[in-house]
């Protein structure tokens, strides 16, 4: 695994725990040896790093750039860009693994990015894709609960904000200015045919999970934010974040809150 360099504080921001959730499922999906993969929406890298044990060249890319800054501080060996996704800075043909790991639902424009990672993409490479399902226990979605405040009751959502962030609400990362979107398989099967991978993929894995654990941590955690603070309300529900984590294990069918496919490029 990539090594973190330290902060400048002296001291990591990340521990050197295994992947878990979907990033677990996607380092499992990642073939040996793998020699370039791209790691779309990668955040501040906490994920990203895993990845390094299975490809020589990994590239992390993401739109927020106090993310990608916090990201090269951390892990120096791994190629950080702050990019959107609908126009990749990277040549065609370029990457063997691209990853998407609950990343789609968050784009401004879906074709578009896909179409992206098509031109990226080598023949024969393998995309890894996981987004919120269309489960039974979808409509639980906090980040959709905060996404009606803010745009039908914006003097709540304000106290609210200032409540658990303890300031005023700044501007949205980006990604977030629209609903958290959740997809079944036909709704992801479609994107792909209406995009460049039209005729040109097949479907290799698919994998629905987890059911009711992660939306009722998610949603606990915000609530205790509220009145605890973010930190405290992280360590409350750290035994319910366990059980989302094995949760995210267990297959559920058309019910599941998550889904993942791993699809190969044929042309």
């Amino acid at each position: 695994m990539c090594n973190q360099t330290e902060n400048h504080n002296g001291k990591g921001t990340f521990s050197d725990s295994e992947p878990r959730g979907r990033l677990k499922l996607a380092f499992d999906w990642i073939p040996e040896h793998s020699e370039t993969l791209l790691d779309g929406g990668c955040a501040w890298g906490y994920g990203t790093r895993f990845f390094k044990l299975k490809c020589r060249v990994v590239y992390g890319l993401d739109p927020n750039k106090d993310y990608i800054k916090n990201a090269k501080a951390n892990f120096g060996c791994i190629k950080f860009v702050s990019a959107n996704l609908e126009h990749l800075p990277f040549r065609q043909n370029h990457f063997d693994v691209v990853l998407l790991l609950d990343v789609l639902e968050h784009v401004t424009d879906e074709l578009k990015t896909l179409n992206e990672v098509f031109r990226v993409l080598k023949s024969n490479g393998m995309v890894i894709i996981t987004t919120p399902h269309k489960g039974l226990f979808s409509f639980l979605d906090s980040d959709n609960y905060v996404f009606f405040l803010r745009n039908k009751m914006p003097t709540l959502y304000r106290i609210l904000f200032r409540m658990r962030n303890k300031k005023a609400p700044e501007k949205l990362k980006p990604g977030y200015e629209d609903r958290h979107r959740h997809y079944s398989f036909d709704d992801l099967k479609t994107l792909l045919d209406e995009s460049y991978f039209r005729g040109n993929y097949e479907i290799v894995e698919i994998f629905r999970s987890g059911l009711f654990t992660e939306p009722f941590t998610a949603n606990l955690r915000l609530l205790l934010s509220l009145f605890l603070g973010i930190r405290l309300s992280l360590i409350l529900t750290k035994p319910f974040t366990i059980l989302s984590n094995i949760d995210h294990r267990i297959y559920y069918g058309g019910i599941s809150y998550n889904i993942a496919i791993k699809l190969r490029r044929i042309q």
